[in-house]
């Protein structure tokens, strides 16, 4: 009879954990974790410009158990958020958390953010699941690089326009390393080292720019910036100091 007892209490242990209502999260450990977590995140955000994900879930939540299972364990999309300050916060766990939800305009779950903090571009929400279907792991994985790159290169041609082109270089090379193949990121580079080499009469940027409007053909084509900016620095570059 004891036997029979330890049995059952065996098993209703293992149905509660594997119950479909009890949101298993992904593996945190390269994540950092509720309100305290969110601050130190920010901070490193900021400081190094980096990306930040913030992803706001609960434990009984079935949408948030099928993002932790099916896309955040996924090395598709662990690749995707390797360089970036993680942080998993539970709403329910303490009113720190709950005013985060509230100041992020969280009104489900799961509620996944996307920002580059120091960009000053406006966080974005992001979800694999559509009313049309959900997300491959390549469509989500392509989403969350998009949403961080198109902050880079938004910061990028700020800094641009007001002039801090030392600064809008930095950027450019996170936007790359976020994505290699942002041709506009590559395109950028190649006006700047230009523009520099020109003012400076400094012949190696100039053989740089062009690599960069190399780089930025090689993945569009149809790009004509990148072509006739290429063809005047292939001249300059040929000519001699004075």
């Amino acid at each position: 009879m004891r036997k029979n007892n330890s049995f059952h209490l065996f098993f209703l242990l293992a149905m509660a954990l594997s119950s479909p209502a009890i949101a298993q999260p992904a593996s945190w450990s390269d994540w950092h974790h509720e309100a305290r977590g969110h601050t130190q995140a920010l901070s490193s955000a900021v400081r190094a410009m980096e990306p930040m994900v913030v992803y706001f879930h609960t434990d009984w939540c079935p949408w948030c158990r099928k993002l932790n299972e099916r896309y955040l364990r996924n090395g598709q999309v662990r690749d995707v958020l390797s360089g970036m300050q993680k942080i998993e916060i539970n709403p329910e766990q303490n009113s720190a958390g709950k005013a985060l939800f509230k100041k992020y305009g969280g009104n489900g779950y799961p509620s996944f953010y996307v920002q580059v903090p120091g960009s000053g571009e406006p966080t974005m929400k992001i979800s694999p699941f559509k009313r049309s279907g959900e997300q491959s792991l390549a469509e989500f994985s392509d989403v969350i690089r998009k949403t961080v790159t198109t902050q880079y290169n938004r910061w990028a041609h700020r800094l641009v326009q007001a002039n801090d082109n030392a600064r809008a270089l930095l950027v450019l090379e996170k936007s790359l390393v976020n994505d290699l193949q942002n041709g506009y990121a590559h395109y950028m580079q190649g006006l700047l080292y230009h523009k520099e080499g020109h003012e400076t009469r400094n012949l190696d940027l100039p053989r740089t720019a062009r690599l960069a409007y190399e780089r930025a053909l090689s993945i569009e084509p149809a790009h004509n910036g990148s072509e006739s900016a290429g063809s005047i620095v292939g001249r300059f570059s040929t000519k001699r100091h004075p």
